[in-house]
């Protein structure tokens, strides 16, 4: 059960945020020769490294938000570094298979048909 206050439209906000962030970076690695692990890998270093400089930056109340600009910048990284290591792995916890080339796509789709079936 998710804390009070975590209502549907919460949670289908927060889903909908990790879909824009792999439908983004599905653009960028396309056409790309570096392998699907790799840049995942890349990216999560690049995303957590753009966040601690620029952001910190841009807001004014950036130290009062700082534990929560890290704490979603850690949410989105681990999502690519899991979907990286699935990768290697060749399967998700699930046992669903995961391929080099293919894994941003099939996050993607079980994203969406995340977003239609669930519930609180």
């Amino acid at each position: 059960m998710p804390p009070s206050g975590f209502s549907q439209k919460a949670i289908n906000g927060l889903l909908e945020f990790v879909n824009a962030n792999y439908r983004v970076i599905a653009e960028k690695y396309e056409g790309r020769s570096l392998s699907e692990r790799d840049f995942l890998e890349q990216t999560a270093d690049e995303l957590e490294r753009q966040v601690r400089t620029t952001l910190i930056e841009r807001f004014p109340d950036a130290t009062k938000l700082n534990g929560g600009i890290e704490g979603l910048t850690t949410f989105v990284s681990e999502c690519y570094r899991d979907l990286a290591q699935e990768i290697c792995i060749g399967y998700d916890k699930h046992s669903r298979l995961v391929i080099d080339g293919n894994a941003i796509q099939k996050e993607l789709n079980q994203i969406h048909s995340y977003l239609v079936r669930f519930k609180i």
